[in-house]
Order: structure tokens, then C-alpha cells, then sequence
């Protein structure tokens, strides 16, 4: 596999971060890269804040892990064991994990395809850090930070306008740890190739029949 393969392979939400700042050299290589990420209509909406304040990473980062609002982990279900989010321990307040770097993207509220090119944004970002040797978190529904009054003033400081909300949040630093999380096995039948539709074809669509019916299992299961 390429290096970009690779690194698409290896890259893991990383939660544990030294307290030192990332360079701005290296901000700078992250950044571009989020500026080139695919978007609908080549409209380039989409732009990011960055703060680097640890005082405002940590209230906003408070608000954040009071709002919330996810079932958590159990010894069956749980986000990470080497790197904790706030739904595996609620102990943990800062939803940004005390990251030195946090990025947020907004994004037009009015935009059909916005949270895509957030998401696009925040993903070119992320493998560009890895690449780099910086760690990243991906946190959605960031307006939830802003509720509040320091959020609220933030959005007036940071000139955001008024049919643009937080949508995205991505946290960076450096690794704590040197060896990064273990990936969990990938579940199977993720992939159908729907052009095999001839004498294997039955079987192809039962195995993405038992795909929707696991998910939708899931999905009841955590409602409860």
C-alpha cells in the first residue's frame, strides 16, 4: 500500500495529548490541507477558528461534556479502553480532552451539504496531522460548546456570522502514549458489490439484509 493508504489505515482517535503546542508550521501543512478537502460546488463555505487559549478549550470543553447526551459504555459497548472518550468515563469533564489545539468549523446553517463539507474538512485535516505525528479528535454537534455565555461572546469576538453555527470541532497535539490504540476488528458484510448481481447475487443481497438487520438491532438496543 502507498503512504496515503497507510496512513488512512493507521490513523486512530488519539485522547491522551502531551501538554506541549504543536508547531505552527505544522498547524499551518494541517490547515492547508483541511482548505483543500472535497466540497459541494467547489462553493468552499466551510472555515475554521483556531484557538490555542487553554483556559477557553477548557470551559468550552466543559459545556461540551455536560451536554452530553449519549448512552455510555458498558463492558460490551464502549468507544475506546486505551483512549477513553467521555461516554467510556464520565469522570472525564473536558470534552476536548485537554488537546493543546482545537479547531472549529462552521459551516452555513442553511446549506444542504455544510455538515458533508465539515466533515470532508475534518477528515483531510486529521490524516494530515497523523502524517505528522500529531494525534486528532474528531467531535461533532459543536454548537452544544457555544451555548453558553463565553461561547456566545466567543461568536461575536470571532466575527462568525450570523447563518453560520459550530458544526464540527477537531482536537490536536501530541500523542501521550507511543504506541498508538489497537483498531477493533472490522465488522464483516460492510461491502456489497452490487454489479455481482448473477448467480451469486441472492446471496450477495442477504448479506446486506443481515447487515441492516445488525444495525438496526444496534441502534434499538442503544435506545433502550
Amino acid at each position: 500500500m502507498n503512504d496515503v493508504i497507510n496512513c488512512i489505515m493507521e490513523r486512530r482517535s488519539i485522547r491522551r495529548y502531551k501538554p506541549e503546542q504543536i508547531k505552527a508550521d505544522e498547524l499551518k501543512q494541517i490547515l492547508e490541507a483541511g482548505l483543500y478537502a472535497a466540497n459541494a460546488g467547489s462553493r468552499q463555505s466551510s472555515f475554521v477558528v483556531v484557538c490555542q487559549n487553554a483556559d477557553i478549550i477548557c470551559e468550552l470543553g466543559q459545556v461540551k461534556s455536560a451536554a452530553f447526551k449519549g448512552r455510555y459504555s458498558d463492558g460490551e459497548r464502549y468507544v475506546s479502553k486505551e483512549q477513553p472518550s467521555i461516554a467510556d468515563d464520565p469522570n472525564i469533564k473536558n470534552a476536548y480532552y485537554d488537546a493543546p489545539t482545537v479547531i472549529t468549523i462552521f459551516t452555513p446553517k442553511d446549506f444542504l451539504f455544510g455538515a458533508y463539507d465539515g466533515s470532508c474538512m475534518a477528515t483531510n485535516m486529521s490524516l494530515a496531522a497523523w502524517s505528522l505525528g500529531i494525534g486528532s479528535c474528531f467531535i461533532g454537534a459543536a454548537w452544544e460548546a457555544f451555548a453558553c455565555e463565553l461561547g456566545q461572546r466567543l461568536l461575536v469576538e470571532w466575527n462568525i456570522p450570523g447563518n453560520y453555527h459550530a458544526d464540527i470541532q477537531l482536537c490536536l497535539g501530541y500523542p501521550l502514549d507511543s504506541t498508538p490504540p489497537k483498531a477493533k476488528p472490522r465488522k464483516d458484510g460492510r461491502i456489497v458489490y452490487a454489479y455481482q448481481m448473477g448467480a451469486g447475487g441472492h446471496h450477495q443481497m442477504e448479506t446486506m439484509k443481515t447487515l441492516v438487520m445488525r444495525v438496526q438491532q444496534e441502534t434499538i438496543a442503544k435506545s433502550k
